[in-house]
């Protein structure tokens, strides 16, 4: 078949003329400490990262599954200070500020390899899973995390169900934080940061020994703040904003021969305006028209006064926005957040070889934030939602070597529970209901708009798992690994009309279980240190969950989980005493029951309506290749290239019902992801000065489902850092760095809302400049 050969010739043309080399025995390597990149490499070739994307200390080289890593020091020579900046460093990942627009500024969508979410309202789970130092982090409610304080970013691609377990359909995201030092002096970091849009930074670390061999500490806080790139016509108000406090700390102690354990806890707490879109164009059509006319002829007359417009003002064409970052709004706008958990990671070596470790977690989420979906200075779609959420987390793994270390394995135990509430007050053409009630008129059923709605969730979740990888001989290895889970999600909501106290859909509820099994079969073959060919088989899992009800005599809607089947080819090889390395993988996802959020229009009151359902099915097929170069002293070169094909290739009837088209792209996949980087490092007199720039392109994509004017065409985006460590100042680095220097206008949410007739996006921040001076010691 065409993908089979697609597949194939992406491992051959990896692997052209690496034949008749020597070989060598493979080696497994069990847990053990991590080592960052190298923050200066010598001349010898490209420094080395490990990562533990298969939960076990391994060169990133020598992991059979295709991973982007970067370390603390490519993170900041890169200008990353939020995890959302990822995506423009790995092929094949899409991570930016939710395309839900309620989600306010730190509520993440994130896709990889085609495969992801966009929504983070209760039950819908995210499509790629994120954690930090072995937590799992449920909502993606702010999960855009500040990289401070961070050793380094894995992002692992395609399925990752045995290892990691359900919602890791699409891959996983690893956060590994710094350990806290047991041994030799104290070493921490101040940074301080100013720049555009009132841009003013501070960050904090000090790691420190207080018993020599025995018990270490660290702690950081860090202060993040600007104040917005968005600027309101009318009030002056600025948004887009971010206003950060962030405080990390961890507790390490050697409580005996082999036994460790780490206590770790961390807090934010966020104040800040969320990202707004902007109005490009009025269009509004059918039934739409005649609600527009009824508010204008009730409503704007009425509330006026009370916004400060002038007389005779209406909701018409001319809010529409000169400037993607300025916008006519009126309603309030909110993003707060206090986020915050802790952890207990218990490490028992019950022997040279196999070492036993516990990880428990508790994680809490409190959030307010409100949105104006309309932009314009009416309520004509706005939005408040709280949201309250605890989780907490078991995992138990037992794993390490056998059979003179050519076994390396794996067995663990997982649960988890995560509760929480939400509300969300819509207000929907607010003002007509009001208006008519003051003339002492009375008003019609459709003229109540406004809807309150209350969410509440319980989700457990219990898996074992399993993997083992055996040495056939020497430099073949194969691996086979399973989980099973059972998830149970127990849901309830109901729906009022606050204006008149009308109850659309009376308090009910719903309880689903899902069962899911997950194996992985994989064939390495290492015939020396600097090469790697891998084949793999592998199944992911996302749980499913229900809609909202919006009418009180049909039953809760329920969507089924989504499904994959993996299919991946690959090589990692390095040439040239390891001043070069040139990574690539090929893959085929068969993605099943797609779930995607919908909007459509409530025929009484013109509101809008989301409702998630299983559209369809994709057969995905795509590649990523990535190639660091260090081809003479100082010199660094990077290359990532990814490719994404993914259409419909089935449709269910509701879905095409919605809008959607055989054969047309799944929403929010770019269908090419190129970035590009050189850095070079030279001494002068007053010490090493390091340029560097970087090129980011995304391909041209779809941003909401069903949507044809959600079109986005392919963009490119700019940045590039100067920096100085001058010799009379050990530790002090001076640098300035710039993102999107070419202010190019682009969006990471786009489409029509029927409700409102209005045209709009969300956009990608413009050109920032920063200055940054940062003390190490």
């Amino acid at each position: 078949m065409l993908y089979r050969r697609y597949l194939v010739r992406a491992a051959l043309a990896a692997g052209v003329s690496l034949t008749g080399l020597s070989s060598a025995t493979v080696a497994f390597a069990q847990e053990a400490p991590v080592a960052q990149e190298p923050a200066a490499q010598d001349d010898e070739g490209i420094g080395e990262i490990v990562v533990t994307a298969q939960r076990r200390a391994e060169r990133l080289q020598d992991a059979p599954l295709s991973v982007t890593a970067l370390s603390s020091e490519s993170l900041t020579a890169r200008g990353i200070d939020n995890l959302a900046d990822i995506s423009n460093f790995a092929p094949n990942l899409e991570l930016h500020p939710t395309n839900r627009p309620a989600g306010g500024g730190s509520a993440f969508a994130g896709y990889i390899r085609g495969v992801g979410t966009g929504d983070f309202q209760f039950p819908t789970d995210p499509g790629i899973g994120l954690y930090v130092d072995d937590v799992y982090i449920a909502r993606s409610l702010g999960g855009l995390l500040s990289l401070e304080d961070i050793e380094r970013v894995e992002v692992l691609k395609g399925p990752q169900g045995t290892l990691y377990g359900r919602n890791t359909i699409g891959g996983a995201i690893n956060v590994i934080t710094s350990e806290p030092r047991l041994s030799g002096g104290a070493t921490g970091l101040v940074k301080a940061r100013a720049g555009s849009y009132g841009r003013a930074d501070l960050s904090a670390l000090v790691n420190l020994p207080l018993a020599e061999d025995k018990l270490g500490v660290k702690l950081s806080a860090s202060y993040l703040s600007n104040e917005g790139f968005g600027h309101r016509i009318l009030d002056d108000v600025n948004y887009a904003s971010e206003n950060r406090f962030i405080l990390r700390g961890a507790i390490k102690a050697q409580l005996g021969p082999s036994v460790t354990l780490k206590i770790a806890g961390d807090y934010t707490r966020q104040r800040q305006n969320p990202p707004s879109g902007y109005l490009i164009d009025f269009v509004p059509s059918g039934a739409t028209v005649a609600k527009i006319a009824r508010y204008n002829q009730f409503a704007a007359p009425y509330l006026n006064p009370t916004l400060g417009l002038p007389a005779g003002s209406i909701y018409d064409a001319r809010w529409e926005s000169e400037s993607p970052y300025s916008i006519y709004s009126l309603q309030p706008q909110q993003d707060d957040a206090d986020i915050g958990g802790v952890s207990a990671v218990l490490s028992v070596d019950l022997s040279d070889t196999v070492t036993f470790k516990s990880i428990s977690a508790w994680r809490s989420i409190d959030a307010l934030i409100e949105v104006d979906g309309d932009q314009t200075p009416y309520p004509l779609q706005q939005s408040r939602t709280t949201m309250t959420q605890n989780q907490l987390s078991q995992e138990f793994q037992l794993g390490g070597t056998a059979l003179g270390d050519r076994l390396n394995f794996l067995l663990g135990a997982y649960a988890f529970q995560e509760e929480g509430d939400s509300t969300v007050l819509t207000r929907s053409f607010e003002g007509i209901y009001e208006a008519i009630r003051a003339a002492g008129g009375t008003p019609t059923a459709a003229d109540v708009g406004n809807t309150f709605t209350t969410f509440h969730m319980k989700a457990t979740s219990f898996a074992l798992f399993t993997q083992e990888t055996l040495t056939l001989v020497d430099g073949l290895g194969v691996t086979v690994g399973a989980r099973y889970n059972r998830d149970r999600k127990e849901y309830s909501t109901s729906v009022i009309r606050p204006q008149n106290g009308a109850v659309v859909v009376p308090l009910s509820s719903a309880v689903a279980e899902w069962d899911s099994f997950t194996p992985r079969v994989a064939l390495e073959y290492k015939p020396n240190r600097d090469l790697l060919f891998y084949a793999s088989w592998s199944k992911g899992f996302k749980s499913g969950g229900f809609g909202a009800s919006t009418v009180a005599s049909t039953p809760t809607p329920r969507y089924d989980p989504e499904r994959l089947t993996s299919y991946e080819v690959g090589a990692k090889t390095a040439w040239f005493n390891n001043r070069l390395t040139f990574n690539v993988a090929g893959f085929l996802s068969e993605y099943r029951n797609i779930q995607l959020t919908v909007q459509s229009v409530d025929p009484l009151t013109n509101a809008n309506i989301r409702t998630t359902r299983n559209a369809g099915g994709s057969d995905i097929k795509g590649f990523e290749l990535e190639v660091a170069a260090r081809p003479t002293r100082g010199l660094n070169l990077n290359l990532g290239v990814g490719y994404v094909d993914a259409r419909f290739d089935t449709l269910t009837a509701a879905a095409i019902g919605s809008g959607f088209v055989l054969g047309s792209r799944v929403p929010q996949i770019p269908d090419w992801s190129i970035n590009a980087g050189a850095s070079y490092a030279f001494e002068t007199g007053a010490g090493q000065v390091t340029l560097r720039g970087d090129v980011s392109h995304k391909g041209s994509q779809f941003l909401t489902p069903a949507d044809v004017t959600s079109y986005q065409d392919a963009y490119t985006l700019v940045g590039a850092r100067i920096s100085w460590d001058p010799n009379f100042a050990p530790g002090v680095q001076l640098s300035v760095e710039g993102t999107n220097l070419t202010k190019t206008n682009y969006a990471y949410y786009k489409g029509t809302l029927a409700p409102t007739g209005e045209y709009v996006a969300i956009p990608g921040a413009p050109r920032e400049i920063y200055a940054t001076a940062r003390f190490s010691f």
